[in-house]
């Protein structure tokens, strides 16, 4: 059974879609009420109640299906706030975790902009109408504009089992950058740049993942405001990106002129700090394993090859937690790391494929953990000096 709004009207720019999961059978009308009544007062600028009687929000969407006690399916919510807006918006929903008396996970699975197709049908017949224009009627100067622009709208090409928009050099080219959508990627291409992927929103796929695997460097080039820091957290967590460089604070890449984004391409910066917070360690230390073989040195570790192989071995997204002995203890979801570590009392060595938060470094100081290997930390995170960290 199916709770539907009107048909998206005009005036829809984006369509939230999130799946959910409640250990109960509920009604479509509970759902509503609880996503209403718990996203209440959590965002001033954009309580529901309030978008939904401006019109800025249409009605939600409920389809739910009931099986063996449980209730499953999926809420769209037709939005027609700004990009910025409506991401906060989806990630205020996720927040939802009961409904009436039972518990429930919800979980975004896309933010769909509506007017893609049109864009599309947009572009395609704006380079139509660029073959056809009167070249007489133009300045030298002015037809090869926009012949190039024409041409570069229709390199443009679909990839992966997505159908992600991407450069036509994607898979030939050795060096990848990644965008959020596909008019970063179009914006990209009237710079002549062609090796570029887009990530659709800040859900990054998993056929995304595996390209990046292939390529050398990997940069994430990223919109200069929330929904850009999201995806490169995401990033940063899956894949091994190289270099990261960002529009402009409160910029998108799909706004920026020629020059703009050559400079912030030029102006990237690593994606990993190699520094450490083990001062006597010198950063002019090289070779493959040098440093974080001197480190576990002078923590007088039994086994490092334990550490040393773990590190290479790691499942993404994964945390690993050995005892003094080197015993592992662990092997755990780096979600599940905060909740669980305590459990494991004797951990002195831990490994996170993902970032290091200020939450988690308050925790394990408690604990006494010697060591953590990492692939980044939050910014502007300071880690007591009686911890050390390595960044792989």
């Amino acid at each position: 059974m199916k709770i539907t709004s009107n048909t998206v009207d005009f005036t829809t720019k984006y369509v939230i879609e999130v799946k959910f999961k409640i250990k109960g059978v509920v009604a479509q009308s509970d759902i509503v009420g609880a996503v209403f009544g718990q996203t209440e007062g959590l965002l001033l600028d954009l309580d529901l109640r309030d978008l939904q009687k401006s019109g800025r929000i249409g009605r939600i969407e409920v389809d739910n299906e009931s099986k063996d006690g449980i209730s499953e399916g999926i809420i769209k919510i037709p939005s027609s706030l700004t990009r910025k807006e409506t991401a906060l918006l989806a990630a205020t929903v996720e927040t939802v975790s009961r409904v009436g008396p039972c518990e429930a996970e919800i979980e975004l699975i896309d933010i769909r902009d509506v007017r893609e197709s049109k864009r599309k049908q947009i572009i395609e017949r704006a380079a139509e109408l660029l073959k056809k224009w009167d070249q007489n009627s133009l300045e030298s100067s002015e037809i090869e504009e926009k012949i190039d622009a024409g041409i570069k709208l229709g390199e443009i090409t679909s990839w992966g089992p997505e159908n992600l928009p991407a450069g036509p050099n994607v898979d030939s080219a050795q060096e990848l950058i990644i965008v959020e959508g596909r008019a970063d990627v179009l914006n990209l291409l009237r710079i002549g740049v062609k090796n570029t992927i887009a990530t659709q929103g800040t859900h990054v796929p998993k056929s995304v993942v595996k390209l990046i695997k292939t390529k050398s460097p990997v940069i994430a080039f990223l919109d200069g405001d929330r929904g850009g820091s999201i995806i490169l957290s995401e990033l940063m967590q899956l894949a091994k990106i190289d270099f990261v460089a960002r529009a402009p604070e409160g910029s998108e890449v799909e706004e920026l002129t020629r020059k703009q984004m050559i400079k912030a391409l030029q102006n990237k910066k690593p994606a990993r700090d190699k520094k450490t917070s083990y001062s006597k360690v010198k950063k002019e230390d090289t070779g493959k394993g040098t440093l974080l073989q001197k480190l576990l040195k002078k923590l007088k570790v039994k086994n490092p090859k334990a550490i040393i192989d773990s590190l290479e071995k790691i499942e993404p997204g994964h945390s690993i937690g050995f005892n003094k002995s080197m015993e592992k203890l662990f092997e755990l979801p780096v979600g599940e790391v905060f909740e669980k570590i305590e459990e494991f009392k004797s951990t002195q060595f831990l490994i996170i494929d993902g970032i290091l938060s200020k939450r988690l470094v308050s925790l394990i100081v408690k604990m006494k953990v010697k060591f953590i290997a990492c692939k980044n930390k939050e910014e502007e995170l300071r880690v007591p000096d009686q911890v050390v960290v390595y960044f792989f």
